[in-house]
C-alpha cells in the first residue's frame, strides 16, 4: 500500500511538473522572447514551435509513454497485453510526430535567414537522439508490438535493449533540451546584461524556472522506471516468458 501511494504521489509530481514546463516553454516563445508568437513564415516566431513541439513530444509524450505500462499495471485496470501495448505505442508514435514538425521548424528558420545548420552541441545530441528514437520506435513495432518478427530468444534480447536504450533516449533527450534553453536564453532574450542585477527580466525567470521543471520532471519519471517495486507485473511475466521460451529453444 505505501509503495502505491508513493508510486502516484511521484506519478503526480511528473504530471504537474510537466505541464508547468511545456505551459513556461509555450509562454516563453509566445510572449517573452524578443520576437514572440507563432507563424509559418520562417521568422523566429517559426523557431517558437520547435521548443514547444519538441517539449510536448520528446519530454512530457515519451516521458509518459515510458510509465504506462506501470501506470496501467498500478491502477489496476483490466486491459488485454495488445491494449496496454497500444496505449505505449501510441503514447511514444505520437511524440516521434509532433517532434517531426518540431524538427522541420528549425531547418525552416535556418534556412530562411540564411544560417547554417547543425553548428551547437545541443543540434548534435539532439538530432543523435531523435535518430535513435526513431530506429526504437521501428524495432519496437516489429519485434513486440502486432507484427512479431525473429525467433522468442531474439525477442527476448530485443526487449531487453528495448527498456534500457528506452530510458538512455529518455535522458539524452532532456540534456538536449537542457542546452537548447541555455542556447535559446543567449540569442531570444534581449541583452538581459541591460537590466539591474537586482532584477531579472521575465524571460530568464520564465526560461530557468521551466529548465528546473524539466529536472524535476526527468527526476520523477526516472525514480519510477529505475524502482523494481513499481514495475508492471505483465511486463515481467512478458520478459520471463520470452527467457523460458528462448531458454527451451
Amino acid at each position: 500500500m505505501a509503495d502505491k501511494i508513493v508510486f502516484f504521489a511521484l506519478v503526480a509530481l511528473a504530471e504537474i511538473s510537466g505541464l508547468t514546463a511545456v505551459v513556461l516553454i509555450g509562454l516563453f516563445g509566445g510572449q517573452l522572447n524578443k520576437e514572440p508568437g507563432f507563424s509559418w513564415d520562417g521568422s523566429l516566431k517559426t523557431f517558437n514551435y520547435h521548443p514547444l513541439l519538441m517539449v510536448i513530444a520528446f519530454i512530457f509524450l515519451q516521458g509518459n509513454g515510458a510509465i504506462a505500462y506501470r501506470v496501467i499495471s498500478a491502477t489496476g485496470l483490466q486491459v488485454t497485453r495488445a491494449t496496454a501495448k497500444l496505449i505505449h505505442g501510441v503514447f511514444q508514435t505520437s511524440a516521434f510526430l509532433i517532434a517531426t514538425v518540431g524538427l522541420v521548424a528549425t531547418f525552416k528558420f535556418h534556412e530562411t535567414q540564411g544560417w547554417a545548420d547543425m553548428y551547437h552541441p545541443h543540434s548534435w545530441v539532439g538530432i543523435t537522439a531523435f535518430s535513435l528514437y526513431g530506429l526504437q520506435l521501428l524495432v519496437g513495432f516489429l519485434f513486440l508490438a502486432f507484427p512479431k518478427f525473429g525467433s522468442e530468444a531474439l525477442r527476448s534480447r530485443v526487449l531487453s535493449l528495448h527498456v534500457s536504450s528506452g530510458r538512455l533516449i529518455f535522458i539524452m533527450m532532456i540534456g538536449s533540451a537542457l542546452m537548447g534553453m541555455s542556447e535559446s536564453s543567449i540569442y531570444d532574450i534581449v541583452h538581459p546584461e541591460k537590466f539591474p542585477p537586482e532584477k531579472f527580466p521575465q524571460a530568464v525567470v520564465v526560461s530557468n524556472t521551466f529548465c528546473l521543471c524539466l529536472l524535476l520532471f526527468a527526476a520523477t519519471i526516472v525514480s519510477i522506471l529505475w524502482n523494481p517495486t513499481f514495475g508492471p507485473k505483465r511486463q515481467k511475466e512478458d520478459s520471463l516468458e520470452l527467457i523460458t521460451s528462448s531458454q527451451r529453444s
